[in-house]
Parts: C-alpha cells; sequence; structure tokens
C-alpha cells in the first residue's frame, strides 16, 4: 500500500512520518537529477518533474494536518520551516533540470560530481530526518554529516567555476555558471534544513 493511501486510513497524523517520507521524495528526486546528469535521458528529467510534484502533495498534506492540529510534537513553526526547506530542495532539482533544457546545456562531469553530492546529503537528510522522534543522538550527528557535505559542494562548485573561465566561450559560461550556482544553493538549503533540525532536537 503507499504512502499517502495509508495516511487516509489514520486519525492522528505521525508528523515524523510525514517528515520522512517528505526526505525519501527529496532523496528521490535527487537520484533522479543525478541519474540524467549521467545520462541526458529526457524521460528522466519528466521523472524529475514528477517527484516534485509528489513532494509538494506530501507537503500539502503535512501543512493541512499542522492546520487541523492543537498540539504538534513539534513546535509548528519548526514544523513548517523544516518542511519548506525539504520542499525547497527538491524545488531547486526541479530547477536545474529547467535550465539545463531551456540553456540547451549537456550535463557535465562538474555536474554529475556535485550532484553526487547531493544524492549523499539527501541520503543523510533521511537518517536526521527520521531518527529524530526516538534516536536523537543519531539525528544530531547525521545532521552535522549533512552540513560537512555542504562544504564539499561549495569546494566541487569553486573547482567548477575555475575550469568554466578558462573556456572562451562567454555564452557557455553564463549558462554552465547558473546551474553550477543553483546546484550550490541546493545544498546551502541542506544546510539550513539541517540547522532547523538541530534547533528542534535542542527544543525536544
Amino acid at each position: 500500500m503507499k504512502f499517502l493511501d495509508r495516511l487516509k486510513g489514520n486519525k492522528e497524523p505521525n508528523f515524523f512520518e510525514l517528515l520522512t517520507q517528505q526526505s525519501v521524495v527529496v532523496n528521490k528526486g535527487m537520484k533522479l537529477l543525478y541519474e540524467y546528469c549521467v545520462t541526458h535521458d529526457e524521460k528522466i528529467a519528466d521523472a524529475v518533474i514528477k517527484a516534485e510534484d509528489e513532494g509538494d502533495m506530501v507537503r500539502r498534506i503535512l501543512i493541512d494536518e499542522i492546520n487541523k492540529t492543537f498540539i504538534t510534537p513539534i513546535d509548528r513553526e519548526d514544523l513548517f520551516r523544516l518542511s519548506a526547506q525539504l520542499d525547497e530542495i527538491l524545488d531547486y532539482a526541479k530547477t536545474s533540470v529547467d535550465e539545463i533544457r531551456f540553456f540547451g546545456v549537456i550535463p557535465d562531469q562538474e555536474m554529475t560530481e556535485i550532484t553526487a553530492t547531493l544524492v549523499e546529503m539527501t541520503e543523510h537528510i533521511i537518517l536526521a530526518v527520521s531518527n529524530i522522534e526516538r534516536h536523537r543522538a543519531i539525528a544530531r550527528d547525521e545532521a552535522i554529516y549533512v552540513k560537512g557535505l555542504e562544504n564539499k559542494v561549495g569546494d566541487s562548485n569553486i573547482r567548477a567555476l575555475a575550469t568554466l573561465f578558462d573556456d572562451d566561450n562567454h555564452s557557455k559560461i553564463f549558462k554552465y555558471r547558473e546551474i553550477y550556482r543553483h546546484l550550490n544553493q541546493t545544498a546551502d538549503i541542506g544546510d539550513e534544513a539541517m540547522d532547523t533540525l538541530l534547533k528542534i532536537l535542542v527544543k525536544m
């Protein structure tokens, strides 16, 4: 039975499960983005768009449950913020696909390497989020690990730009720089999401 179907039978919302499912969809979208960078298969690009739609649905359900619930296990503002940040990661995956298509860019080795690290980030985001309720020390360690990967993406972005600026084609420089920038911002949002998670842990 699919996750969204299971929710219909639940009387009490499980916000930890909803956040975890949102994280799983984020990871799914990022894996698809990585696969697209490797294969250049437009069907996989379409799948990234569909994953973003799926993530939006999980978030809408979560927000609806927040609005209907008098007392939430996590401060409702923190809950809303973490969900919004997870959603933004997936939004950036979609934006990257949109820009690659709009600019007519062929994903290069640098994009592939950066998205590979983003996949790793989202895998550990799942571990961080899924352990908030019962294993807070693990959630904390995973969040810190994700924050370290944000620095790795930043370093990869700098190296990619250094290589790019050696090219004499100014149009190519502009196009690829924009995509690198969005991928780097994706990591920044992941880092911010883990800051929110760490604040949640302190309050629990």
